[in-house]
């Protein structure tokens, strides 16, 4: 058992007291180096990232290079969210507190443990799904929105998340969704350990490019086209509940997968166009007939395999290629549009 398994009934700085540990979803993806506890701070209560430090002491390990690795991975989290925070970035997890503490009875190294506090949120959009067995058209068009200003509000401070995935949807009632674990974000200008992985984030989500190994030398192709084809994977999952990247595998004849390819990217990218194709049109019918065009045009303009092509389609070739401002606010129209219709449906069937 780690340190971080052992912080249940600690008090920490600042006057949390940790309530509970939450046990890792066998199912979900993500967490793999940390673990979550319920903390309360009088009436107030949150949720806690304790980062899991324990594979630094296993057997022919460099324990001390190992630490630092680790550290330097909490350093660049808490310091992405302490820039959020300063720029009030209203649709972003933000860290409400951060330290570290000591678990007793191990040793200074061993038993330090290092934690980031979040507010509570009711659940994930993922968890909120499976309980209610579906959101509606409206709902999913809301976290939608929410989660595109999130990264539309990161990017404008050249910051990209790069694991834009259901899990990391959080629910927080009447404010609506946000997005969550910058653990493997990047910012422009600054260092992190995962900048040197082909693929940051979880490869379950990941663009098709980064799976193929083509990594865009140029920071907002590679790092916010990221993004982009994620927030339409999203809407893929969201409107019916798919992953655009495996139903985009499993389009593709078997020598063709990025396992046996062994050719360039561009030169397998006619036969990914291809199954892209295939995939939109499968998709088309599990999509509410009243958002259906809309949807379906934004997952094909962000998820095209061609990252020279991803983005708004009136964007295509400009500076702004990857701005996801005109996709907010066509999105942001549609939500509108539907809470009215619904409305007006509503005093109908009344």
């Amino acid at each position: 058992m780690s340190a971080a398994d052992q912080l249940q009934g600690l008090t920490l700085e600042n006057g949390w007291l940790v309530t509970r540990h939450i046990a890792r979803n066998p199912n979900g993806t993500g967490g793999t180096f940390s673990q979550s506890y319920e903390v309360r701070q009088s009436d107030r209560y949150g949720f806690m990232k304790a980062f899991d430090f324990s594979d630094a002491f296993n057997p022919g390990v460099d324990t001390l290079t190992e630490i630092d690795k680790y550290v330097g991975d909490y350093t660049h989290e808490r310091e992405i969210l302490q820039h959020c925070g300063d720029r009030r970035l209203s649709n972003v997890v933000i860290a409400v507190d951060h330290g570290s503490v000591q678990v007793p009875n191990l040793s200074t190294i061993e038993g330090r443990v290092y934690y980031l506090i979040f507010e509570m949120a009711q659940c994930d959009v993922r968890v909120q799904m499976d309980v209610t067995k579906r959101l509606d058209t409206l709902q999913c068009m809301t976290a939608l929105k929410d989660v595109t200003l999130g990264l539309l509000q990161v990017h404008r401070e050249l910051i990209a998340h790069q694991d834009t995935k259901p899990s990391n949807v959080l629910v927080y009632g009447d404010k609506g969704f946000k997005i969550a674990d910058f653990g493997r974000s990047s910012r422009r200008g600054r260092v992190s350990r995962h900048d040197a992985f082909n693929i940051a984030g979880d490869r379950t989500y990941a663009p098709p490019e980064l799976l193929y190994g083509f990594t865009h030398p140029d920071f907002v192709p590679r790092r916010i086209g990221c993004d982009m084809y994620m927030i339409g994977n999203l809407a893929g999952f969201l409107f019916t509940g798919t992953n655009i990247t495996a139903l985009l595998l499993d389009a593709l004849d078997p020598e063709h997968h990025p396992q046996k390819w062994g050719g360039q990217y561009r030169d397998v990218l006619p036969y990914l166009q291809s199954a892209f194709s295939t995939v939109l049109a499968d998709i088309a019918p599990l999509v509410d007939d009243m958002v259906r065009e809309e949807v379906l045009n934004l997952i094909r303009e962000q998820c095209n395999p061609d990252i020279e092509q991803r983005g708004h389609l009136k964007r295509r070739g400009r500076h702004n290629q990857y701005s996801l401002d005109r996709h907010l606010s066509q999105l942001d129209l549609i939500a509108k549009r539907l809470a009215i219709h619904l409305r007006i449906a509503g005093k109908k069937a009344a």
